[in-house]
């Protein structure tokens, strides 16, 4: 699912657009969703990664909390809520 290049712009748009279904999707199967940026240091390419699946534990997620609680200025966020 990565974005393609392509002529005069990507196809980011399109694959933006389908995470609000890949959302809804993961939820109803209580999978993981993980959508993360990478830029090649080489030759500054962009690529959008979308993830599904059980791919999270416990102690990652604990991991990852702490780190943006720990390190504020990378202006990471942390949105929770209870669902079901």
């Amino acid at each position: 699912m990565a974005a393609v290049k392509k002529r005069g712009g990507t196809r980011f748009s399109a694959l933006a657009d389908s995470i609000p279904d890949l959302l809804a999707s993961a939820l109803a199967r209580e999978d993981d969703l993980i959508v993360t940026c990478e830029t090649d240091p080489d030759s500054g390419h962009r690529t959008l990664h979308v993830i599904t699946g059980k791919l999270v534990s416990a102690c990652m997620l604990n991991k990852l909390k702490a780190r943006i609680t720990a390190y504020p200025e990378d202006g990471g966020t942390i949105v929770s809520g209870r669902w079901k």
